[in-house]
């Protein structure tokens, strides 16, 4: 009998068992380790995420500026209010005085066309030139009342330094971080999930978050945000969770694996 004959008079039996075989196979592959049970009894790969400070910021000049006081180093903490960085403005506290005077100058300027316009001794185009000159140089004040402002960094949070790169006297890179920080106290988790599971969660849904680097610890949290936008090529959505209880040990860009509980609960 030929090979074509054979596979024709196959029994009922052996097509059976190579079904159950893929069968098997097929579920083998499902319950790889890594996948976890849902709620409703399905399988989904777990979804991880990373803890970040709701408040964090990477603080930067536009201008070189030396620094000449920083009380606060890596890892320390500061309350609000605290002076976090104290700049050298002796430059710009001198351009600061010029120009007030500049402003003084104007100011007297336009008063003494006005006085002459009483007495018709001075044109109405020349009193708007005074006029022009005295807004100018406010301009100028203002602006460089701004940049001595900038001369002490204030914080604006209690929180934590998490980097610094730079120490006194040493000059910032514009547009360069030099120091980061941290809120305090303040956390929350920003996961990755399959968009197609973007109707099943909810807002204000509960989550347990199980640290990596504290094993046996589960932080608790809700569901505050998703993302706004699916990435098209990953079919991934970005959802944020603001965490209700965590350990004091647990610390900004630890990562772990979220646990959903069903909805209601």
């Amino acid at each position: 009998m030929s090979d074509r004959s054979m596979s024709r008079h196959r029994s009922p039996t052996s097509n059976a068992r190579r079904a159950a075989a893929t069968t098997a196979v097929a579920l083998i592959a499902m319950l790889q380790p890594g996948a976890t049970a849902t709620a409703a009894g399905g399988l989904e790969q777990p979804i991880r995420g990373v803890v970040r400070a709701v408040n964090q910021a990477a603080l930067s000049t536009d201008i070189p500026m030396r620094i000449m006081r920083q009380p606060f180093r890596e890892g320390q903490n500061f309350a609000k209010g605290d002076v976090l960085v104290e700049f050298d403005c002796r430059r710009q506290l001198g351009e600061l005085q010029a120009v007030k005077g500049s402003v003084r100058e104007a100011e007297l300027n336009v008063a003494s066309h006005l006085s002459l316009d009483r007495f018709k001794a001075v044109g109405k185009n020349d009193i708007e030139i005074a006029h022009a000159r005295l807004e100018k140089v406010q301009g100028e004040l203002s602006a460089l009342q701004a940049r001595v402002q900038d001369c002490v960094v204030i914080a604006p949070y209690s929180g934590l330094v998490a980097e610094s790169s730079l120490r006194i006297l040493e000059y910032t890179v514009p547009q360069r971080s030099y120091l980061s920080i941290i809120q305090d106290g303040k956390n929350e988790i920003e996961m990755i999930i399959p968009s197609s599971m973007l109707a099943s969660i909810a807002i204000n849904q509960s989550l347990a978050f199980a640290l990596d680097e504290l094993p046996g610890v589960k932080v608790t949290a809700v569901v505050t945000a998703t993302g706004a936008v699916v990435d098209p090529v990953s079919k991934t959505a970005k959802i944020f969770a603001a965490v209700t209880w965590a350990p004091s040990a647990m610390t900004s860009g630890m990562s772990g694996t979220a646990h959903f509980q069903p909805r209601g609960n």
